[in-house]
């Protein structure tokens, strides 16, 4: 295959071969003499000459710098992207194609890195989710050859065992749950909700009364302050419902028995505002940037008593963004923690 620079020269060689034989043709059929045309031939061999020399001077500019974008794209195929940066400034059409070129090599890293991210938060998924099962599958285990066994046999030890393997039963569910809401996120799924109106007062009547029982076993102060200006609105009911739950079951998850948690909503704009505050432990400034990144867990807070598979936030968010909403968090560390969720008011 040949080179830029070997095609230009043989153009000009068959240019010059091409002249010479015109100016013989025209020596044969007497247009010049013998004298005029060998000094056109010669006058057109050393133009032709210049030509080429001037025109390669131009030329090696250029060719070194496709030289550069070939060595540039070799550093890309070995995955070197750190070091594919150019610079050409002329002519046009090359700073363009570079241009092009660093774009396209910034756009491939960062698709890359991408991949890895997701490829390293897949696999740490797995692992908190492997690590998880093992609690609630251990206990289902214990109890269940405990009552095979005989060796619970007293009515209350049984009903005892009989709650433990419904609650693990339950929790493993929950991890499946959550773990079919994150694949169905990955793959940019969307569920066709309805459109509802919402009353306010039956919204947090209904939902807390799914944390009743837990409220008065361990002594709770739940206060929700309601906005007095909507009494109504109409959003997608089924994901804020979920998306609150997840909010509520990290408040019980990570503050002490008897603490105090407050739900104020408020009107922003068209906008609604919930917000979720609890007087727990607070999270950590390091933490808090991270927190609602899928598979990140505090890892002081990450044991057997609060469980979970740490992709409640990662979902919450990721629903409060498909009802072109956000969810937002503050917290400081000893004094506690307040989630923000804004959503439209349809």
């Amino acid at each position: 295959m040949l080179t830029i620079r070997t095609q230009i020269i043989t153009a000009f060689i068959s240019s010059i071969v091409l002249t010479t034989i015109i100016l013989a043709i025209a020596y044969k059929w007497m247009w010049f003499d013998a004298h005029t045309t060998l000094l056109l031939t010669i006058s057109a061999i050393i133009s032709s000459c210049l030509t080429t020399v001037i025109c390669m001077l131009f030329i090696n500019p250029l060719v070194k710098r496709i030289r550069l974008l070939n060595k540039q794209t070799k550093l890309i195929a070995n995955r070197q992207y750190s070091e594919t940066a150019i610079k050409i400034d002329s002519p046009k059409e090359m700073k363009e194609l570079s241009d092009a070129f660093n774009t396209m090599a910034r756009n491939i890293e960062a698709q890359i890195q991408q991949v890895q991210y997701e490829q390293q938060e897949k696999s740490e998924m797995v692992q908190n989710l492997t690590h998880d099962l093992k609690t609630p599958l251990s206990s289902i285990t214990s109890y269940a050859e405990g009552l095979k066994e005989g060796i619970i046999s007293q009515s209350d030890e049984q009903q005892k065992a009989y709650s433990v393997l419904i609650k693990q039963s339950q929790r493993i569910s929950m991890m499946f749950d959550e773990l079919t809401s994150v694949m169905e996120i990955s793959h940019d799924h969307k569920h066709n909700y309805p459109l509802e109106t919402i009353y306010l007062d039956k919204l947090f009547v209904t939902l807390l009364q799914s944390y009743e029982q837990q409220i008065v076993s361990e002594n709770r102060t739940i206060d929700v302050n309601l906005c007095e200006d909507i009494t109504y609105f109409k959003q997608y009911k089924v994901p804020l419902e979920r998306i609150l739950m997840n909010i509520l079951d990290n408040a019980f998850k990570y503050t002490q028995l008897g603490s105090r948690i407050e739900i104020k909503v408020t009107k922003e704009d068209s906008n609604i505002c919930i917000a979720v505050s609890d007087d727990g432990p607070g999270i950590a400034k390091q933490h808090l940037h991270r927190i609602f990144d899928r598979t990140y867990r505090v890892e002081a807070s990450r044991n057997k008593d609060t469980g979970g598979s740490g992709l409640g936030l990662y979902i919450a968010k990721n629903l409060a963004e498909q009802m072109d909403g956000q969810l937002k968090v503050e917290s400081k560390e000893d004094v506690g923690t307040t989630f923000y969720l804004t959503v439209p008011m349809k």
